[in-house]
């Protein structure tokens, strides 16, 4: 249980001095850092050592920082090589303490875990596994990992909404929430199990780039073939989308508009978009269709990299972009087949940089062997989708119009790559 921490005025200059060492310290850009307001204080272990969590507003932005305080003298066991781990000095009524980033010491993310989870701290292995100016996530032992939250907004953080929703849904294919740290409306972090052996879904993708690419011949003959992992991959993304309609429901969508809304963008931005004949064909027949369809919550993100493949089937790897940053006003519904496009558009990334990497002067001949790999897993993926139990509730049994609204789909996401969506 936490408690308040007496915030007197020597005591917030002190700790505004401490996050912008912190803030410096990762190196984080961010404009008036030079300018810290201490928030809200909360001790979540007293005593020495002890735990505070800060919410601070740094130029503008509300930040979160978890620091660690121990006796002068007391040895540190950073996770991180630092020039200097120390971020300074405080006294918080029990006498003069060393401060550190909590999340950079392996002590102090035990005794962070416990106070987050209920649970004893227990003398585990800490390895970092992702630091950025969103978030810290550290891996403790072989049991979980704790994700902290650099930066928070008011309401849920959408990431964590997502993996709770489908984890609430009964959707298996993920690291099951343990924990959800919050306070006063605010996602603080989250605690998830941990999957040993969990394969990063790109580099699964790109050792069989890398088979084809030496071998040559079809992508389903070389040792590598994607082909079943593809196939199995849309599987879990309908069965995802099948919890994300039970977590947060359906809304309509009229196609027609939404096509002629891609169709009038692509003519103003990028109009040789349109002069492919199947772009065409594909935006007629979505205009010309039915008027309205299911959107969903989607993932909004879903590409290779945010997946990975275990012993027991691939997973959904990070929820954390959601469809949005976090302090957006709303996730906005999309078609459900919107996150297959994403899919698609992310093989087609793979297959390209992997030749580019074999073959940086694009002399070798291997961009017919990317099409093909791209083609044969793309086929397999929507397949693996289309197949599955139930998912005719969300898309439509034509599959000359499925075609129609991914061909659509893939100019949008043309145009969002190109303004750095």
């Amino acid at each position: 249980m936490s408690e308040r921490f007496e915030l007197t005025r020597e005591r917030a200059r002190a700790l505004a001095r401490l996050v912008g060492a912190l803030v410096a310290q990762r190196g984080a850009r961010r404009p008036g850092a030079e300018q810290v307001a201490i928030r809200e204080v909360e001790v979540l272990v007293s005593g020495r050592p002890a735990v505070l969590d800060v919410l601070a507003q740094v130029g503008g932005q509300d930040l979160h920082a978890v620091l660690g305080v121990r006796r002068p003298g007391v040895e540190q066991h950073f996770l991180r090589p630092r020039e200097e781990g120390v971020l300074g000095l405080l006294d918080d009524g029990l006498g003069t303490g060393v401060v550190v980033d909590a999340l950079g010491d392996a002590d102090m993310v035990q005794l962070l875990l416990g106070a987050v989870t209920g649970d004893p701290p227990r003398d585990e292995a800490v390895v970092p596994l992702g630091d950025d100016d969103e978030r810290v996530t550290v891996a403790v032992g072989d049991r979980c990992t704790l994700t902290v939250f650099s930066v928070v907004h008011d309401g849920p953080h959408p990431g964590v909404e997502l993996l709770v929703g489908l984890d609430e849904a009964g959707f298996n294919h993920l690291a099951a929430p343990l924990a959800r740290w919050r306070r006063g409306g605010r996602d603080l972090g989250v605690v998830q199990e941990l999957l040993v052996g969990a394969a990063d879904g790109r580099a699964v993708a790109l050792t069989s780039l890398r088979d084809l690419y030496a071998s040559g011949g079809r992508p389903e003959d070389a040792g590598g073939d994607f082909g079943p992992e593809a196939d199995a991959l849309g599987t879990m993304t309908a069965r995802m989308h099948l919890a994300l309609e039970q977590a947060f429901g359906t809304e309509p969508c009229d196609v027609a508009a939404w096509a002629e809304q891609v169709e009038v963008s692509a003519r103003e931005r990028q109009p040789q978009l349109l002069d492919d004949g199947d772009a065409a064909m594909a935006l007629r027949r979505v205009k010309a269709t039915v008027p309205r369809l299911p959107a969903i919550r989607t993932h909004g993100d879903f590409n290779l990299g945010r997946t990975s493949r275990t012993d027991h089937g691939w997973i959904v790897a990070d929820t954390m972009p959601g469809g949005r940053p976090p302090g957006a006003i709303a996730a906005r519904p999309r078609l459900p087949l919107a996150d297959v496009a994403d899919m698609l558009w992310s093989l087609h990334q793979v297959a390209v940089s992997a030749a580019a990497e074999r073959d940086p002067t694009g002399q070798g001949g291997l961009a017919s062997l990317a099409q093909a790999w791209e083609a044969h897993n793309g086929a397999a993926l929507v397949d693996g989708y289309l197949t599955t139990q139930h998912i005719d509730r969300l898309v439509p049994a034509d599959r000359g119009l499925v075609d129609a609204l991914l061909g659509v789909l893939a100019i949008e996401q043309a145009l969002a790559h190109l303004s750095g969506d």
